[in-house]
């Protein structure tokens, strides 16, 4: 028997605009093609696919459709709360959903919680500020060195990264916070520069079948202006919105690193997904220090699942995992956690939960 599965999600031409028309404010959401690759690929699993496009009525619509389990790509509307409140909602409704918990996704969208709980765990982290709005930086930078990173303390996607995030001077950080206090009506995290490459881990699973994707190394490509190469353009290149939305960046997967340098950030991955209680799927970044040392920037339990763009999908396809795939092991993942039961004669999973 197929499963009836809800398909929950965020559309960027839906988006409210609630800043005034900020050019990254739709940044995190996805576009009807995206929507409509991950549908085809539940229903290749045999799967009938209701849409549950984020909206007043989504309660309501849940509340009489019932499905299955729910594909849960929702980022809602609103500030650090708006990923928990899908989940929330179906926690209410006893529904089942992909993906990580409230709890967690509430920890990971609050970048200085997210810091803290990392480093708790044993995870290296840059040393960081949180300046909450109508606050001024503290004369000496709370301890930072200079130069510094800001940006908002709960975005994703880049949004609120700039060429001129980079700060060198106490008046250029103060002038950055004043700009996310301004645009994003949120806190500004301040964090010392790493000037090291960035790179990216996928995990999949749960459990004992938690698995950790190809790392992917993030390369600044042809196009990018000078301004956000730094004087290392090979490492300190910012990988900024204005570079994501123009697709300027280079992936490379599995990334040309040392083994030993894969394995440290996959075993780091592996101790943030623990940390934070991750489910099903997650994608963690880091930056390496000055030293060439890995340290965690941040998790992402909610990540972007485009086809053509996502670091998650380029990681799966590095390991033989086509999309299809990819998106029917994360509901696998979901269903087996549940307690669904699969068929031994079909392979397909029946649409009620075992004892």
């Amino acid at each position: 028997m197929s499963l009836t599965v809800g398909l929950a999600y965020n559309l960027k031409t839906h988006c409210p605009w609630a800043r005034g028309h900020v050019e990254d404010e739709a940044a995190d959401y996805d576009d009807p093609q995206t929507i409509q690759e991950i549908a085809a690929a539940l229903e290749s699993g045999g799967h009938r696919v209701i849409h549950l496009p984020y909206g007043a009525g989504l309660f309501g619509v849940l509340e009489h459709s019932r499905p299955d389990i729910v594909f849960n790509l929702a980022e809602g509307w609103g500030d650090r709360n708006r990923e928990s409140l899908v989940p929330a909602i179906l926690e209410y409704l006893g529904v089942p959903y992909t993906g990580s918990d409230p709890l967690t996704l509430g920890c990971s969208l609050d970048k200085a919680w997210g810091k803290m709980l990392a480093a708790q765990s044993g995870v290296p982290t840059a040393p960081f500020l949180k300046v909450d709005p109508g606050r001024g930086l503290p004369a000496d930078l709370g301890g930072l060195r200079l130069p510094v990173f800001v940006k908002p303390n709960a975005e994703g996607s880049s949004k609120g990264i700039r060429y001129r995030s980079k700060a060198a001077t106490a008046g250029e950080t103060a002038a950055m916070v004043r700009w996310v206090h301004e645009t994003y009506a949120q806190p500004a995290l301040v964090e010392e520069y790493l000037p090291g490459r960035e790179f990216s881990v996928g995990l999949l699973g749960n459990g004992e079948t938690l698995v950790t994707l190809p790392v992917i190394g993030v390369r600044p490509g042809r196009d990018v202006p000078r301004e956000a190469l730094g004087e290392d353009p090979e490492n300190e290149f910012i990988y900024s919105y204005e570079v994501k939305s123009r697709n300027m960046e280079e992936a490379e997967c599995p990334a040309r690193i040392p083994i030993a340098l894969a394995a440290r950030m996959e075993a780091l991955a592996r101790r943030v997904w623990d940390a934070f209680q991750c489910r099903d799927v997650a994608r963690v970044d880091f930056k390496l220090d000055a030293d060439g040392s890995p340290q965690f920037l941040e998790i992402n339990p909610l990540p972007s699942l485009s086809r053509e763009w996502s670091f998650l999908a380029l990681a799966a396809r590095a390991a033989g995992l086509d999309y299809p795939g990819l998106i029917l092991a994360i509901l696998d993942a979901a269903l087996a956690r549940n307690s669904f039961h699969r068929e031994t004669e079909t392979g397909r999973w029946t649409p009620w939960r075992a004892a």
